[in-house]
């Protein structure tokens, strides 16, 4: 297929920028290869996220039948969007901007990961951003990137809200990504007039003249090209259009297919743990612990109604307000607020729990379908559309189970093996159970009176008393899933760290000129939605390749 300098695998929301800024040297060749094609006007509406899940953009992943939680799934399986267009999830999932907590990057530092602090990490997050407020702190924030992140304005006025979260202890936080994250905040969003704003729209596209930037779409990579005496990586295979391709790199190959594609490359490459590459019968090349150690942030959401009569929009009205970058189209739903907090230790500056409040939140006809569920399920989401008023979720933001991305054969079109792992440490089920009696105090709030806020019944768990430890228990482990924020699958760290993949510059260890960048290097999660984080991962990891060649 060519020769090129740096070959990129993964046009997400890491591999778009790494890419974009390496092409910044004009003596580089660049290629990205995206196994999806391109994003487009559709995929600009925030509010089709769900739609997209079913689409051909989303690889379709499930998870492995599970032990502790999606018992409301059919098999005990639930999905897994990761998105297979340019742009990456970045394209297809939520539109959060939540950069994590300082504490989160220090605790990276701490961990024997040198450069990755927050201090260390601040001039990149403020290099790629263009925050649409004046009226912030510029320490901690960028202005004039190409990143635009900009505050959601809902239709309600959630002054009262917010001054009801006060009275129940809740301080108000104007920005949650500089100084302070613990309380209630308006909520921060990438997006541009309304549209999504992804790895695709900010970096790839603006990088696309370029004459050293080389896009190839539809180009599904099997293998990572590697010279085994040398232990040196040479190029990718990749088939497009069904025929085999080889790209040589030069320098390096950067992998970015995301927390579950990139550790699956890596095995079927001969790079990870010694049983399951001797399972399938591949080549042995370099053993580590790829895939062994998986984070996500386990999620629990309830609806209510109230007395209020929110308006429903005609279809008219909605293309109208979106062309003016408004109203319900321009968000994946009409969330009002986020409040931080740490249930377990309330001294501490570090989140152990993020709640979402929505407002007038009809559930998506796509959500049963995209979400793999039991028709006792599927018939409680049926019965309560139309009368949900407000959502309210909780994401455990630092959970303590574990999981895995195993392969599932020797064969890359064969989907790997997605073992999340909700709940197999039970404190993370015991802190969502303790974070329901946040809810209770959501109703005795004066925004919640005011407005009679009743929490819609279940339909199901009732052999267990309403209210009882035993009924959230049966309510959490039926609805709770992931949110799509799976992290650290090929885990940055120290040489001694037993689960550590690649050093601090994401070299994986023990093979020349292959870097992973993604958030599979997390070392551990950050206490909010990662897409943030996987930009500035990028933003770093191509500033550290160009100071390694340019030195060399």
């Amino acid at each position: 297929y060519g020769t090129f300098d740096f070959i990129v695998v993964g046009a997400g929301s890491t591999g778009s920028i790494v890419a974009s800024r390496l092409s910044e040297v004009e003596s580089y060749e660049i290629l990205l290869l995206e196994a999806g094609d391109f994003d487009d006007d559709l995929t600009d509406i925030p509010y089709v996220a769900h739609l997209l899940q079913l689409s051909d953009r989303n690889w379709g992943y499930l998870t492995t039948p599970q032990k502790n939680s999606c018992f409301g799934r059919k098999n005990r399986q639930c999905p897994y969007a990761r998105g297979k267009v340019l742009g990456g999830s970045g394209t297809i999932t939520g539109l959060a901007y939540t950069r994590g907590n300082k504490g989160d990057y220090d605790k990276w530092k701490s961990m024997g990961n040198f450069g990755w602090s927050f201090d260390d990490l601040l001039s990149y997050f403020k290099k790629m951003e263009n925050f649409e407020s004046d009226s912030i702190d510029r320490t901690y924030r960028g202005f004039g990137g190409p990143l635009n992140v900009a505050y959601k304005i809902p239709k309600q006025d959630i002054s009262e809200l917010i001054s009801s979260a006060s009275d129940l202890g809740f301080r108000y936080v104007k920005d949650y990504n500089a100084k302070d994250q613990i309380g209630i905040s308006r909520v921060q969003r990438s997006t541009k007039c309304g549209k999504r704003v992804s790895g695709s729209t900010a970096y790839v596209r603006p990088s696309m003249n370029r004459h050293n930037f080389n896009l190839t779409l539809k180009a599904f990579v099997t293998k990572i090209v590697i010279d085994k005496p040398n232990k040196s990586a040479k190029g990718v295979e990749f088939i497009k259009d069904g025929k085999k391709y080889v790209a040589f790199s030069r320098k390096e190959v950067i992998v970015s297919g995301g927390a579950v594609n990139s550790p699956q490359l890596l095995m079927l490459s001969g790079i990870g743990p010694v049983d399951e590459l001797r399972k399938h019968n591949i080549p042995i090349i370099q053993v580590l612990p790829v895939g062994q150690y998986m984070k996500d942030h386990p999620s629990f959401k309830i609806y209510y109604r109230s007395n209020q009569t929110l308006p429903k929009e005609s279809l008219r009205n909605l293309l109208k307000e979106y062309v003016q970058g408004e109203g319900m189209l321009t968000n994946t739903e009409n969330t009002l607020t986020y409040i931080y907090m740490n249930l377990e230790n309330k001294s501490s500056s570090v989140p152990d729990l993020e709640f979402v409040l929505s407002a007038n939140t009809p559930v998506p006809k796509s959500i049963p379908e995209a979400s793999n569920l039991k028709k006792d399920i599927e018939d409680y989401f049926k019965n309560i559309n139309g009368q949900t008023d407000y959502s309210f979720q909780v994401f455990v933001l630092h959970p303590e189970s574990v999981g895995t991305v195993t392969l599932q054969s020797n064969d890359p079109r064969d989907f790997p093996l997605i073992d999340i792992a909700i709940f197999e440490n039970p404190k993370d089920l015991e802190l969502i159970y303790k974070a329901t009696k946040i809810f209770d105090l959501l109703e005795q709030a004066t925004f919640a009176k005011k407005i009679d806020l009743k929490r819609l019944d279940f339909g199901f768990c009732n052999e267990f008393e309403r209210n009882s430890k035993a009924y959230w228990y049966c309510a959490i482990q039926k609805l709770a899933y992931c949110e799509y924020h799976m992290t650290s699958t090929v885990r940055m760290g120290p040489r001694n760290d037993p689960f550590a993949v690649v050093d601090n510059k994401l070299k994986v260890y023990g093979i020349d000129n292959l870097r992973v960048a993604d958030c599979s290097i997390m070392p551990s999660i950050v206490s909010g939605h990662p897409n943030s984080g996987c930009f500035v991962i990028g933003e770093k990891v191509a500033d550290v390749v160009k100071a390694d060649h340019q030195t060399s």
